[in-house]
């Protein structure tokens, strides 16, 4: 995934030069070009080029330079450079931490390491802390911090971000949509189950050779022809069974694909089995078997009637994402024949779903078409690169009530935040624009930061003047958990906070999450009435699932915001309506579906 690879690089440079004088111009420029490449939903290549990169918002003469590099000499000079003396893992490390580049050089040279193997030794065989830190002179804090990012770093290796991925399995099943012997395709795995990261990419083919019964001789032949598809790159393994066969392959994207072909006599079942999750399946054979619909010995299901598969169009944008109604009815059937209401793929994971069927009490989850307007926009004010007639067009085609443009505040130079002096010029432009637009309207919103002390950058009364106020950190990282809980805390308790924008800070292989107590801080946003965020970006998606579940059983309401900085961003809230869904959000829990007057009726009531 070039485009992830090259902004990495840009987003690394940026990184180091945050901690040089008079960088703050070139960090800000970086970060803007970077954003631009990743989220580029095609091949960065493409459009270098053919030399369009060039008109791409964010990408000035200095970037263009660097990636001109990239393409040109396989290698960029700058980043060579600071790799001569460290890793490139070592590097991630650096951001992921966020304590600062100079901190982390100063630990990695105090403790005397240049991989990334020799650092997760190190803290192999040196667990005490304290220790290390007197050895050393480093604060605990900081030997803490980088000890963390080593841990969220290995639970990331071999993942990707969903949205990326589903760009790269479109391209797959066009392809997969000229086979004429392909009756039926369906996603499966943890894409059809809209997990945030993933793996690798399933998809259930039912050929036509194989409707009646299961053709071993065609499925090879079918296999052999995947294999030669230019986006494959080698077959790495093969299980061939009497009902089915599923065939992995790297492909040219990065990620795996696994196919598993299946007759028409199994379908119902593998698409249930292959949708997962384990534990999901688990839980439902030993209900089964409690059914006596399990086989005694393999405690495999047995069915009375596997469904036939029914017709559908091979290749449509319903293979990638279900509807939010979308009810397979093959599977309906299975769950049927075990007496159980059918469970959305989104719900499981095996998280207490089975124990809400069985009581009939499974929550009715929210849908996209529930959002009715986005309270987290960046725009030109502060650090956000949109065309404003593209906007205007993709709030109509999102059919949004409202859309908030809720910039950065002061202290967040990197973001280049808005002065108090320069807040009624954005009134006038908001007001500007809702003259010439009757049917939605542009709200006059704020990203406020909150300090090391908890304090807010803006004071009471102006706060109060915007439409929606959402207040976050984006500096927390050197602190312990303690620290920035008490920040939230204080913020939270700042009456004309409205939002907790993307909680835990995290970016997926960018930053680890901040050192906090998650469970305290729910618990304030509830005692206050205040939202938390579901935060869309794809690399974000913060609060994610597990926390969101966490949120939700606490009684706490949440806004699902997109934190667009491009036109293309707005799109993702189906990322975040996917996490509210998989955590088991209703339509009633969101004040996105208030609705403007309800938005407002919510602010004066709390």
């Amino acid at each position: 995934m070039i485009n992830l690879k090259l902004a990495s690089i840009l987003t690394t440079i940026a990184e180091i030069c945050k901690y040089r004088e008079g960088e703050i111009d070139t960090v800000i420029n970086l970060s803007k070009a970077a954003r631009t490449i990743r989220d580029y939903q095609d091949d960065i290549s493409d459009v270098f080029f053919d030399g369009s990169i060039r008109n791409m918002p964010g990408i000035d003469d200095y970037a263009y330079g660097l990636v001109k590099e990239y393409f040109e000499r396989g290698k960029i000079s700058v980043f060579e450079e600071i790799k001569e003396k460290y890793s490139e893992e070592l590097m991630k490390i650096i951001r992921l931490s966020g304590i600062g580049a100079k901190r982390v050089f100063d630990i990695y040279s105090k403790i005397g390491i240049l991989t990334y193997d020799e650092l997760k030794e190190f803290f192999s065989a040196n667990s005490d802390l304290p220790k290390i830190s007197r050895d050393t002179g480093i604060k605990p804090i900081h030997i803490e911090r980088i000890r963390y990012c080593i841990d969220y770093f290995e639970s990331i290796k071999g993942k990707y971000p969903r949205w990326r991925v589903n760009i790269c399995l479109d391209k797959i099943l066009r392809k997969f949509s000229e086979y004429r012997e392909i009756e039926k395709i369906r996603v499966t795995g943890s894409l059809r189950r809209r997990k945030a990261f993933v793996g690798d990419m399933d998809l259930l083919l039912l050929p036509e050779f194989n409707k009646n019964s299961f053709n071993i001789e065609h499925t090879y032949r079918l296999a052999e022809k995947i294999g030669k598809e230019n986006f494959i790159k080698e077959k790495i393994s093969e299980l061939v069974l009497e009902r089915n066969a599923s065939f992995k392959f790297s492909t040219i994207f990065g990620i795996d694909l696994e196919v598993i072909i299946t007759s028409g006599r199994n379908f119902a079942e593998d698409m249930l089995i292959t949708t997962g999750s384990k534990t999901h399946i688990s839980g439902l054979k030993d209900y089964a078997a409690g059914r006596g619909m399990a086989d005694s010995i393999t405690g495999d299901f047995v069915f009375q009637d596997n469904p036939e598969c029914n017709n559908q169009v091979l290749v449509s944008p319903k293979l990638i994402n279900e509807d939010d109604d979308y009810v397979c009815p093959e599977e309906n059937e299975l769950y049927r024949q075990l007496g159980l209401p059918y469970i959305c793929p989104e719900l499981r994971e095996g998280t207490g779903e089975l124990e809400l069927a069985k009581e009939n009490y499974l929550p009715n989850l929210i849908k996209l078409r529930d959002i009715k307007g986005d309270l987290h926009v960046h725009s030109h004010w502060s650090d956000g690169i949109m065309e404003l007639k593209r906007v205007i067009k993709s709030v109509k085609k999102l059919d949004y009530e409202f859309l908030s443009f809720s910039d950065h505040s002061v202290s967040n130079k990197f973001g280049n935040g808005m002065e108090i002096k320069n807040l009624g010029l954005k009134r006038k432009y908001i007001d500007k624009l809702n003259s010439r637009n009757k049917k939605f309207r542009f709200l006059m919103g704020s990203e406020i930061e909150i300090d090391e002390e908890g304090n807010l950058d803006y004071p009471p009364e102006v706060i109060a003047d915007f439409d929606i106020a959402l207040a976050s950190i984006h500096s927390g990282f050197k602190f312990d958990s303690a620290t920035n809980t008490s920040r939230f805390i204080r913020a939270l308790n700042e009456k004309h906070i409205d939002v907790l924008a993307h909680p835990t800070g995290v970016v997926f292989g960018s930053r680890a999450p901040y050192f906090m107590d998650v469970d305290e801080v729910i618990k304030t946003a509830v005692k206050n009435g205040k939202a938390l965020e579901i935060n869309s970006y794809y690399l974000r998606l913060d609060l994610n699932e597990e926390n969101a579940r966490k949120a939700k059983k606490a009684g706490s309401l949440f806004a699902i915001n997109t934190d667009s900085h491009r036109e293309n961003n707005l799109f993702m809230v189906r990322l975040g309506v996917d996490i509210a869904r998989k955590a088991g959000i209703e339509k009633s829990d969101v004040i996105n579906t208030f609705g403007l007057e309800g938005i407002r009726k919510w602010k004066k009531k709390r």
